[in-house]
This record gives C-alpha cells, structure tokens and sequence, in this order.
C-alpha cells in the first residue's frame, strides 16, 4: 500500500498500537525474569543448546543480560528518537526466539517456553513451545518489522 496523505493518520495510530503492544509483551515478559534470574537460567537450560567452545557456559550470562535488554527495548519503543533501533533489537531477539523454539519443537522437547519466566503471575502466560508459541512470536516479529520500516515523512511547509 502506498502511503498517501489519506492513509499517514491510520498508520501512525498502528504504529503506536504495535510499539505499545510490543513494549507490553516486552515488559511483561522482562520483570519475571528480572526478578528471578536462577530459574530463567534453568529454561534456558532447559533447550539443550550447546555452542562449541563454551558449551553451555552462556547460560547464566544469557539469563543475567536479555532480561534487561529486552526492558530497554521496551523502553526504547515508547520513545521516538529510539524507536527504529529498539524495532530492529526486537526483531532480531524474535527471530533468535524463533529458531530456539522450532529447534525445540523439531527435537521433541516438551519444555516451557521460558518466555515470561516462571513466577506465580508468569504462569497464566506460561506456553509450551510449539506451533502456537511460533505463530504468536511470528506476530510481534510482524509488528517490529512495521515499526522498523515505517517512517514518519517530515512535513512539507511552503508552497
């Protein structure tokens, strides 16, 4: 669809509704894990996901630093001037997501999916990987990527 005059309001009002509605998913999914970095360790664990080298020495370091990138980019949405990059952070996390999630699924493993961590609240949105998680994270990756691409044309003033 082009964007013509017409069409700038209705976008602008999606672009805030999916950078607002990422930023939630974000901020929710964030504070669990915030708050209990040992047992976000143990679903991360819990993929079997070994690098050469390090082996799975990633693990409580993953768990300590994406927790808080992913409250920065929350953040980061809400705000203007850092709205494109904090789009393109949440894409990139979400195609990580993805792939950990369908490597899960094609393994066989019946896990949690570790997204909202694993406190009392974290439980109504707790989800085993499968078809379903992959869909709905295919989503907010659908909406970063709008984010990303969609630019604000400055306003012509003059003739």
């Amino acid at each position: 669809m082009v964007e013509t005059v017409r069409h700038r309001p209705l976008l602008t009002v999606l672009e805030w509704l999916a950078r607002v509605i990422v930023a939630a998913v974000f901020l929710y999914a964030a504070y669990p894990k915030l708050l209990d970095p040992v047992a976000f360790a143990r679903a991360i664990d819990n993929y079997r996901v070994a690098f050469p080298i390090i082996g799975k020495g990633y693990v409580f370091l993953a768990a300590g630093f994406l927790p808080a990138l992913e409250l920065v980019t929350a953040i980061g949405l809400l705000w203007n001037r850092t709205k494109r990059g904090a789009a393109l952070i949440a894409g990139l996390m979400m195609i990580v997501f993805i792939i950990l999630i369908t490597q899960a699924v094609a393994r066989g493993l019946n896990i949690d999916c570790g997204c909202f961590g694993s406190g009392v609240t974290s439980k109504l949105m707790a989800r085993e990987v499968g078809l379903k998680a992959i869909l709905e994270d295919v989503l907010w990756l659908g909406m970063a990527i709008f984010i990303f691409v969609r630019r604000e044309k400055p306003r012509q003033v003059g003739w």
